[in-house]
């Protein structure tokens, strides 16, 4: 689970800056081979380590992780909504307003089904 959400952490980042960073810092391989990773649904934790170890001594920390926190679900239980999640499952990133495409790997999200 810990490899999906530093994928998650790291397509929200995904585009042009992060491509043109990685080829800048010496990591534009380990990127692309996240990228293949996550289309086949599994990426590599040593990859993401090299991303946030290049990314870091470059003055970019947490490349790959997110502050923690806790906040928790307001509103009404017993109701179902429908979410969009990561296509292949790489990552935990989500989305409940439209559907959206990964930025890694182009392919759009799945829609599931959520009983709150």
């Amino acid at each position: 689970m810990a490899a999906k959400t530093r994928v998650e952490a790291l397509c929200e980042q995904s585009g042009e800056a992060l491509t043109e960073r990685a080829s800048r810092y010496g990591v534009a391989d380990v990127l692309a081979r996240v990228a293949a990773g996550a289309s086949g649904g599994e990426v590599s934790e040593v990859d993401l380590d090299l991303l946030d170890d290049a990314f870091a001594r470059n003055g970019i920390d947490n490349l790959t992780r997110r502050p923690r926190g806790f906040e928790p679900w307001k509103g009404a239980r017993g109701v179902t909504v429908t979410a969009f999640v990561c296509p292949t499952d790489a990552c935990t990133r989500s989305a409940l307003d439209e559907r959206p495409s990964c930025a890694l790997t182009g392919l759009r999200f799945r829609e599931i089904k959520v009983d709150l």
